[in-house]
């Protein structure tokens, strides 16, 4: 499972007083294919902005290796080569241009792949699938995609479509359609917030279409897919979704065609699992968790699978009630803190109830994993006192407007007013259910901390100006002190000063100007760059120190996957936060990408302008790199205006490219990207 998150954009903040500085970094709005099959070398197509003089492509895992083929400012080609043992799931990649860097998500498989083949827009023609199959494709407005398969009556095919979790732009359905054209299975949404899924049981031998098309029939020339299927074993979850450090752990694969699955292995090798007894839905493994492993979100493979599961270490005990043990609320599971409680909210109004004891008053935290895993799972915990009184609930930590980071799945922190039983409740928020509905619930005695989390994956700092970063640090199990932070590892020419987050969630503006809070403080760390300072890539790493009760508390930053294009929340794969030391330019020209030049030879358009260079002088614009026969008409551009309007002419033969260039003096401040100009009506 991937996590998923609301479409968040925008990087480089500036202090008041200065200009802020457009979007001119490099920013990747298509990947094609998004991912290969290990042990190959593939071609991959990055589409977007900004992308010119793309100098690298680096993975954080040395099994991926990347190429710059070519670049170009809306393409990058680039050669992907994956080690026959690389660990198959979404890896981070990073594409690095001497004004920026921007970060892309590559999906490594099992299966050998294949690009889809048009037309293939009807019944008729329809491409012919051989399973297990993974076929790459894109979807373009209105665009559906037929597949051919045979099944025989009662086998059971899975269809998995990764788009959204891959960082696509594409809001995929599919439906499965028998030999008359009349749907038998649908997916719209099936995992967090996007992509669909489908396992289609044959009524009866014979042929059958798959359809693939955009919801609404939306789609783009960066819509892209990775078709997942056949009968081959395929994981909805584990049970329980984690294990102890140091710990043997019997574990439950939950899923279809898992009968034939001989070989479990937790991460990348970290440790191979025993697999006891197998049927169609379910597999039993044991397996021994590292004394030493990381604690946290893991991924757990599955032999012949293509897509792997959560897998979470913790340092805790826990206990696995997914067979209905705390279901009874007058009989509710007896725990004894600390644990972790796995369960699965399967059916619609599902409870889980859990006793237990304190022996004086104290602070405790209820903390539920679900959504944040992958699942649609929406976690309510409720928590009671022994006459059954409500004591308190959460949902989510705060409102989640789209506005801002998600905040998912509850974090309770409530103070015990006395010795006692207390009782515990996870239920979906909606009363929803469904097997696949999982759950992890922590119940511990609060140990006051915080994390410290970079607003972001990579950001440009520019010479001889004052560059801000966003940072948040979110207070868990009851901090309540103020935190330091502070930024290391610093490209020469750089300097910064540590700042403190109070202890003050950070309001924000909803949509109809109702106020809102963060699930946490963000502070903006200034970073001053000299005007000398070399050109450098680096990586700056953020840290956080606090003081409670007496104690010393000192975090590492992590970089998350906020204000992406891409819908993720969570850590990316690098703590550390990617800046490129860069020159700002004198003038920015926001322009079209493409044009298209009207019967007369003529087309015209606004060119947005922002002056960075503190000049009092007006603006010129001129052609760079054009074709024989075009020229431009445009007057010249006050030190306050911000729009130009431009027109260019085209002789017969004329169409190509052109930039636009912006000089003041005779001085080139400023270009533009590329502009293509085509024949023929808008």
């Amino acid at each position: 499972m991937i996590r998923a998150m609301f479409l968040l954009t925008g990087l480089g903040l500036v202090l008041l007083g200065q200009t802020k500085i457009p979007p001119i970094w490099p920013q990747i709005q298509g990947t094609f294919p998004h991912g290969g099959q290990r042990g190959t070398s593939i071609t991959v197509s990055l589409s977007g902005r900004n992308l010119q003089g793309a100098k690298e492509l680096v993975f954080k895992s040395g099994k991926l290796r990347g190429e710059i083929v070519k670049a170009e400012a809306y393409r990058v080609v680039a050669k992907i080569s994956l080690a026959a043992d690389t660990e198959p799931g979404r890896h981070d990649f990073r594409l690095l241009c001497g004004h920026g860097s921007a970060i892309g998500y590559f999906d490594v498989n099992t299966l050998a792949e294949r690009s889809e083949k048009e037309p293939n827009d009807s019944r008729e023609k329809a491409e012919g699938l051989v399973f297990p199959a993974l076929v790459n494709g894109i979807l373009k407005a209105g665009d559906y995609d037929y597949f051919r398969f045979e099944a025989k009556a009662g086998e059971r095919v899975t269809f998995d479509v990764l788009a959204t979790r891959n960082g696509a732009n594409t809001d995929a359905v599919i439906g499965v359609l028998d030999g008359k054209g009349e749907e038998l299975a649908y997916s719209d949404d099936y995992y967090g917030f996007k992509d669909p899924h489908v396992v289609f049981v044959a009524p009866k031998d014979g042929a059958y279409f798959l359809r693939v098309y955009g919801s609404s029939e939306a789609g783009s020339d960066v819509s892209d897919y990775r078709l997942v299927a056949g009968r081959m074993p395929h994981v909805d979850l584990a049970m329980p979704a984690g294990g102890r450090q140091g710990e043997t752990v019997e574990l439950e694969l939950r899923g279809v065609n898992l009968d034939g699955v001989k070989r479990v292995m937790l991460g990348d090798g970290l440790a191979e699992g025993e697999v006891l007894r197998t049927s169609g839905t379910q597999a039993r493994v044991r397996i021994a968790v590292p004394k030493g492993l990381a604690l946290g979100e893991h991924r757990l493979h599955v032999d012949g699978a293509t897509m792997p599961v959560p897998f979470v270490v913790s340092q805790y005990r826990e206990v696995d009630v997914s067979d209905g043990s705390a279901r009874n609320r007058r009989d509710p599971k007896p725990v004894t803190l600390p644990v972790v409680a796995n369960g699965v909210l399967d059916r619609a109004k599902a409870t889980d109830f859990f006793v237990f004891r304190v022996e004086e008053a104290k602070t405790v935290v209820l903390d539920v994993e679900g959504m944040q895993l992958g699942y649609l799972t929406d976690p309510m915990v409720v928590l009671y006192d022994e006459t059954g009184k409500r004591l308190a609930y959460q949902d989510d930590p705060t409102t989640n407007t789209g506005k801002e980071p998600a905040n998912l799945d509850p974090h309770l922190v409530f103070r015990l007013p006395k010795a006692g039983r207390y009782v515990a409740a996870v239920r979906d928020a909606q009363f929803r259910g469904d097997p696949s509905f999982l759950y992890r619930l922590t119940i511990k005695e609060a140990k006051p901390d915080f994390s410290v989390k970079v607003v972001g994956t990579e950001d440009t700092l520019y010479r001889g100006r004052d560059n801000v970063v966003l940072v948040r640090v979110r207070r868990r199990e009851g901090w309540t002190a103020p935190v330091e932070v502070w930024a290391e590892n610093l490209p020469a020419g750089v300097t910064m000063k540590p700042v403190v987050a109070e202890p003050k969630n950070t309001p924000y503006t909803g949509t109809c100007g109702e106020t809102h809070y963060l699930d946490g403080t963000n502070v903006e760390v200034s970073f001053r760059v000299a005007g000398d300072a070399p050109l450098a890539l680096g990586q700056v790493r953020f840290m956080g120190r606090g003081v409670m009760d007496g104690e010393t508390v000192v975090r590492t930053g992590k970089a998350r996957y906020f204000r992406n294009r891409v819908r993720f929340i969570g850590d990316a794969e690098e703590d550390a936060l990617r800046v490129t030391v860069a020159d700002a330019p004198g003038v920015v020209l926001a322009v079209p990408e493409t044009m298209r030049l009207d019967a007369k030879g003529m087309t015209k358009f606004t060119a947005i302008v922002t002056r960075l260079d503190a000049g009092k002088d007006a603006l010129e614009l001129t052609l760079e790199a054009a074709a024989a026969g075009l020229a431009l008409e445009s007057k010249p551009v006050a030190v306050a205006d911000t729009r130009a309007e431009v027109v260019v002419r085209a002789a017969e033969k004329a169409p190509g490219e052109f930039v636009l260039v912006g000089r003041v003096g005779g001085v080139v401040i400023g270009r533009s990207h590329p502009i293509q100009i085509r024949r023929g009506g808008m």
